[in-house]
């Protein structure tokens, strides 16, 4: 992990000379992630974590900024949904977005219900120094289901370069 300084040069150049940020999506090239239930969590209890992308696959440091979620599945709910870093059976969460999912069903309007809010960033970036394997996982308002939604994290890569 950087030093003071170097830890204050960063936040500076995230913070105010944000011209050197490039901003990613992962999974890359892909529509998401299925961030789902696993059909044997009760209501608000955490399903097993999920895995978005493998270790050293995510730029050196990266800085998690936001998720982006989509398409919600099975039913309506009320969620949470962690993003951590670590190896799998010792994930860290980083982050714990709140989210409501709507689904459509067997109806006349076939288009996509939204999730609300599809969108959230967080008001301050959270750096992960030595490209972690990231995951995620929900916990849920309704009972035992495959519910959820589709996934990719923003992450801020080049700070400082």
């Amino acid at each position: 992990m950087p030093g003071h300084p170097q830890l204050t040069q960063q936040s500076w150049l995230a913070l105010v000379n944000s011209g050197n940020i490039r901003y990613v999506t992962q999974p890359a090239a892909a529509a998401g992630i299925a961030m789902v239930s696993d059909n044997a969590a009760a209501a608000w209890a955490w399903a097993a974590y999920v895995q978005i992308v493998a270790a050293a696959t995510i730029t050196d440091p990266s800085w998690l900024c936001g998720i982006h979620i989509d398409t919600a599945a099975v039913e309506h709910h009320n969620g949470d949904l962690a993003i951590a870093s670590g190896g799998a059976g010792v994930e860290v969460d980083l982050a714990i977005f709140p989210y409501r999912g709507l689904f459509t069903g067997a109806t006349a309007v076939l288009a996509a219900m939204p999730v609300n809010p599809g969108a959230v960033f967080l008001p301050f970036p959270i750096r992960m120094g030595g490209a972690p394997r990231l995951a995620g996982r929900i916990r849920k308002s309704t009972a035992a289901s495959l519910a959820g939604v589709t996934l990719k994290v923003v992450l801020g890569t080049a700070v400082g370069t």
